[in-house]
């Protein structure tokens, strides 16, 4: 099991943890990938806020219903994103964002609130790129039973 770290403010941050997927937290469940690419921050951010093109390149997602004029706290995206076979629908609220470093959402589909943040890093190599995700529910043990095949 990994440890959860805490952020600056000293609250217990899931996002912190030293492992790419695993359980964490009770009743959470943590999917995390990261992958460094060899380009400007400026254009990898382009293309996460070019929500419109997503269908484009991100084989999971189907459609995009509404995107916000602005990428801050508070605003709305809605999309389709492919799970198993069916294309289901998702709203997610904005809730944290710094241009050119990370976009954060949340939502709940189904009982289940996931929040995802996609996160970018100047390395010496290039930009390391982190897309984590977190799903919980208060009833369902989710670390246990994340359906990986579903949602990727």
């Amino acid at each position: 099991m990994p440890t959860v770290n805490s952020d600056s403010t000293g609250t217990s941050n899931p996002f912190l943890t030293s492992s790419p997927s695993v359980p964490t937290l009770s009743g959470m469940a943590l999917n995390r990938f990261t992958i460094v690419v060899i380009t400007l921050a400026e254009r990898i951010w382009a293309l996460i806020t070019d929500a419109k093109r997503w269908p484009e390149w991100c084989e999971v997602c189907v459609q995009v219903a509404s995107i916000p004029e602005t990428w801050s706290p508070g605003n709305e995206l809605a999309f389709k994103l492919r799970m198993a076979t069916v294309a289901v629908p998702f709203q997610v609220t904005i809730t944290n964002v710094s241009a050119e470093q990370h976009v954060e959402w949340e939502s709940t589909k189904f009982t289940i609130t996931a929040t995802r943040r996609i996160s970018l890093q100047p390395t010496p190599d290039g930009i390391q790129i982190t897309d984590a995700k977190v799903f919980g529910n208060w009833l369902l043990p989710i670390r246990f039973a994340y359906p990986r095949f579903l949602i990727h």
